[in-house]
């Protein structure tokens, strides 16, 4: 049997976020669904335009688990 290693779970910090994006979610032509989180920071010696640090894809057989609730703002 060849060795894994398996995450449980992750914790990321990320500092000097300058963007968040969040795609649609989409028929992944498999069955499934898939959507990307991307998470943009300051780029290195410069002020302009953001870096992309962290993509993650999400998947499911169900389009409704890819939901993403958000709390209620007011202002």
């Amino acid at each position: 049997m060849r060795s894994e290693i398996i995450p449980i779970t992750s914790k990321l910090e990320i500092t000097a976020v300058r963007d968040i994006e969040v795609s649609e979610t989409v028929d992944d032509g498999q069955g499934g669904y898939i959507r990307s989180l991307k998470i943009f920071g300051e780029p290195a010696g410069s002020s302009s335009g953001g870096t992309l640090v962290l993509e993650i894809l999400l998947r499911s057989e169900t389009e409704a688990d890819l939901d993403i609730a958000t709390p209620v703002l007011s202002f």
